[in-house]
């Protein structure tokens, strides 16, 4: 059959002098098939190449599906391509495009490695007359490796372009632009902001939305990069000038304006309080669009921003500005009031998104301590609890957690209606008590009150007809039992009866479905049971050490879930636990924006939990790189499950993914053996995503790497048995890998509160681009740093890396013998030596401290004293300027 194919191809071909179809159809059929043989392939090139009456632009197509499918024809597409461009003026525009394309994305031929022929053929064709063409190549202009200055000019150029599309890849390169490399000229940050301030007035929808994003963007990098004194200044003008885009006439560039005023940075207090309000505060001017003098701009553009935002007749609108004001909430409590009192307002919103963002975003305020409900509010905040979605339910008792009441009415109206809740959605009952144990611990006085106003009605020789079977009852009792754990100060007047403690006992199972992240069921039961044994009422007070017949409890530490991390812990076991059960089906199913929606949802959950970032718990910090590793992991696998042309952005993501996990596995000290039997079978199954792509170079590592796991002591799985079956069969067949990626599934990770997070933190005194070090070129010069290092064993091999360039680069070894200190905390100075100085005026030289891989051997050359073996890097790199010495 692939003989009879190949000759009718090669026979169509010949006998019609002008293009067909017909004969492209059967090479193209004959290219996609995996088991075309290579004899069968270099006669379609060789007939391909030959005919000179086939268009350009079919014999590059084809040219780089044989690329694709078949890579190790790859140096021959290599030279015929590069023949084309020899001559680009007599290939067509796009033919030579996708020729450029192409030829990027294989191995470079050892006598075509010149990438300024490449960057010259970019220009040229980008200023040709073909529209998509120039479309096509400020999409991918990343690829094409133009040097950042030029790639800077051009996009600057077609941002006036008079096409719509390319207007807007042009903003969308300089946003790109703007985020991977480090731009010091503050005339060239300027010049960037202000193209997209004139693109406001954009005719285009889509030419605007990019532009609000591009101020966005560069307007940050200019806040950032001038002196202290403008330095609020250029961020009110900023922020004044995206409010003027919330009045846009298109529903996306509105969204994408309230979306950049979440993400702007602080701006002055009264310049938000006038967001919140239509009415002009004051005639005082703003700057806003820059000039070569003066920039100015009303404050009239930013008067009622969020209130126009939270009336848009469009709930993606609404959603968008409900984020944007986490920012002026947490500014002060009056702005929080403000906000505050707006976001009630929207909880009747009519869309199910807009409510579960404003509940969000109440909950982000209460995080940060100004949440304050008032009075008249709280039927419309108390109202969420019954609403008919569920996950609005479970957002507005999140932030009844972090409430404070101020008064007893208000308290015994939340409790109420969370009892009412429970008589409309018993299935929410656990979650319910849970809350209900928490606000009676934040506010023990009023427990008690409701608790003895109670337990007159529960007394059996009463006449009421109390039900003891009840959801009241199951949430009455939770909050009697929560009063004598509270934090508050004790006070003797107040007294729990010993028969609630009773009562209590005989509704354990219920109770204890609500507090299974406060204690377990064994020890609700003794708590319980100590209280209850009282002979009479009781004094409520609680000690470090409850003693009871025949066992001894320690309720405060048993209970207590406001221990330090404790809440954190919570939320990383959910988080961890949510991952593995729903990354596999998602997959199978397609949903890869879902399951990359969700794992963002669950980051910024965490975040929440983050006070201060050097002092953030090991737990959270290695939870989050986790999701970082799930999230780059879901990509490459979408990737090599539906195969495209993108594997260079491929291989940048499996590159990324081998350091996260190295980082995980050598950065954090007491992972059960099970996690790190795990964290080494995903470093497996990125080398067999590897293995399933086209790419030569990404498949030979990793069939390297591979081969030397296959001895490794790992528990067997099914991935990993179906692994050893596929490599002991001798195929070329990529898609064979297919088989053990399906069988793979992630475990659900279990922690230790003992885990350590290595680090180091790195301090240079007296050093910035203003005040560089002097040196001499040509000669060695030294670095005073002030090294500390954070839970780094005797043993640990590390190494001061120190680079102005790829060529060089300067490895110091770091004895901690030297450090003073222990295993937790080491502090040392020392002047580090940097040799390889450059003959230039002046330089930047970047540093940082790694940690030497003894399971990963190094695969690239470090010279002579450098580490043997890959390094972990331990703290971002730092920038130490230098000026040369004038004689």
């Amino acid at each position: 059959m692939e003989q009879n194919l190949l000759s009718s191809f090669t026979q169509t071909l010949k006998n019609h002098s002008k293009p067909s179809l017909k004969p492209l159809c059967i090479a193209r059929s004959l290219i996609t098939n995996p088991s075309t043989t290579n004899q069968t392939i270099s006669s379609i090139i060789q007939t391909l190449t030959s005919n000179p009456h086939l268009p350009l632009h079919h014999l590059t197509t084809l040219l780089s599906q044989i690329s694709l499918t078949h890579p190790h024809f790859s140096p021959t597409i290599t030279t015929l391509l590069h023949s084309l461009l020899t001559r680009p003026a007599a290939v067509p525009p796009r033919a030579a495009t996708l020729a450029l394309s192409t030829l990027v994305s294989l191995p470079p031929a050892s006598d075509y490695s010149d990438m300024v022929t490449a960057e010259g053929l970019f220009l040229s064709l980008c200023f040709g007359s073909s529209v998509p063409v120039r479309h096509r190549l400020l999409l991918d202009a990343e690829r094409y490796d133009v040097r950042p200055s030029i790639l800077l000019t051009v996009f600057l150029g077609f941002a006036q372009d008079p096409y719509p599309n390319v207007r807007r890849d042009a903003l969308d390169g300089l946003i790109g632009l703007c985020n991977r490399i480090v731009v010091e000229d503050r005339g060239m940050i300027e010049g960037c902001y202000l193209r997209g301030v004139e693109l406001f007035a954009d005719t285009d929808d889509c030419v605007r939305c990019s532009s609000v994003r591009m101020v966005s963007e560069w307007g940050k990098l200019l806040v950032a990069n001038s002196d202290d004194k403008s330095k609020r200044d250029l961020s009110d003008a900023l922020y004044v000038q995206l409010c003027s885009m919330v009045r846009d006439m298109s529903m996306n560039v509105r969204v994408e304006a309230f979306n950049a005023l979440g993400k702007a940075g602080m701006a002055s207090q009264y310049l938000l309080m006038q967001t919140l309000s239509k009415k002009v505060l004051d005639e005082v001017k703003y700057p806003g669009q820059l000039s070569g003098k003066l920039f100015r701009s009303r404050a009239l553009s930013a008067a009622g921003a969020f209130l126009h935002g939270l009336e848009d007749e469009f709930y993606q609108v609404r959603s968008s500005a409900c984020y944007s004001l986490r920012m002026p909430a947490i500014v002060s409590a009056d702005l929080a009031e403000k906000v505050v009192g707006l976001l009630m307002d929207v909880l009747n919103d009519d869309s199910t998104v807009v409510r579960l963002q404003a509940l969000e975003t109440m909950h982000h305020i209460a995080v940060f301590g100004n949440l304050k409900v008032q009075e008249m509010h709280m039927h419309m905040f108390l109202g969420t609890l019954v609403d008919m979605n569920s996950p609005v339910r479970f957002t507005s008792r999140k932030v009844l957690r972090l409430t404070k009441f101020d008064n007893m009415p208000m308290f015994k109206l939340a409790v109420d209606s969370l009892i009412h809740s429970l008589k409309i959605y018993p299935h929410d009952e656990p979650d319910v008590l849970s809350v209900v144990f928490e606000i009676g611990r934040n506010h023990r006085s009023f427990a008690v009150s409701i608790t003895e106003e109670t337990f007159l009605e529960m007394e059996p020789s009463t006449a009421s007809n109390w039900d003891f079977d009840s959801s009241k009852t199951a949430a009455m009792l939770t909050l009697a039992i929560s009063a004598p754990l509270s934090h508050e100060k004790q006070q003797h007047s107040n007294i729990i009866p010993p028969a609630i403690f009773s009562y209590a006992v005989t509704m354990l199972g219920r109770i204890s479905n609500g507090l299974t992240e406060v204690m377990d069921q064994a020890t609700l039961l003794s708590y319980l049971s100590h209280c209850s044994t009282s002979t009479g009422p009781h004094p409520v007070e609680v000690k470090d050490d409850l003693t009871m017949e025949n066992c001894r409890i320690s309720v405060s530490h048993a209970v207590d879930p406001l221990q330090p991390h404790d809440e954190e812990y919570k939320v990383v076991k959910l988080v961890l636990s949510n991952i593995a059960e729903i990354w596999q089906p998602m997959l199978k199913l397609g949903c890869t924006s879902e399951l990359l929606a969700a794992l963002r949802c669950w980051k910024e959950e965490l975040t929440t939990h983050i006070t201060d970032s050097r002092q953030s718990s090991s737990v959270l910090t290695f939870t989050l790189q986790y999701l970082h590793v799930v999230k780059l992991l879901s990509k490459a696998w979408w990737h090599v499950m539906r195969p495209s042309d993108e594997a260079g952005e491929l291989g940048y993501i499996l590159q990324k993914l081998e350091t996260k996990l190295r980082g995980l596995r050598y950065r954090f000290i007491g992972l059960s053996k099970e996690d790190e039997l795990h964290i080494e079978e995903l470093t497996l199954v990125v080398s067999t995503l590897r293995l399933s792509t086209y790419d030569p170079r990404i498949r030979e590592p990793a069939l390297k790497k591979l081969l030397n796991y296959k001895e490794a002591s790992t528990e067997p799985s099914r991935f990993l048995t179906e692994l050893k079956n596929t490599l002991q069969k001798d195929e070329s067949d990529i898609y064979r890998f297919h088989k053990p990626l399906e069988l793979f599934t992630l475990k659900k990770l279990v922690l230790s509160r003992d885990l350590r997070h290595t680090r180091a933190e790195v301090e240079i005194q007296d050093n910035d681009w203003l005040k560089p070090f002097p040196f001499v070129a040509g000669l060695p010069v030294g670095i005073p740093l002030n090294i500390k290092l954070h839970n780094t064993p005797l043993e640990s091999k590390l190494w001061l890396k120190m680079s102005c360039s790829k060529d060089a680069v300067d490895y110091v070894f770091i004895d901690l013998k030297q450090f003073e200190g222990s295993d937790e905390i080491r502090e040392y100075r020392f002047i580090a030596p940097f040799y390889k100085t450059p003959k230039v005026n002046s330089f930047m030289l970047l540093l940082c401290i790694g940690m030497e891989c003894e399971d990963v051997t190094c695969c690239r050359g470090h010279g002579c004293g450098g580490p043997n073996h890959e390094l972990v890097y331990l703290c971002k790199e730092k920038q130490v300027f230098f000026s040369m010495v004038n004689k």
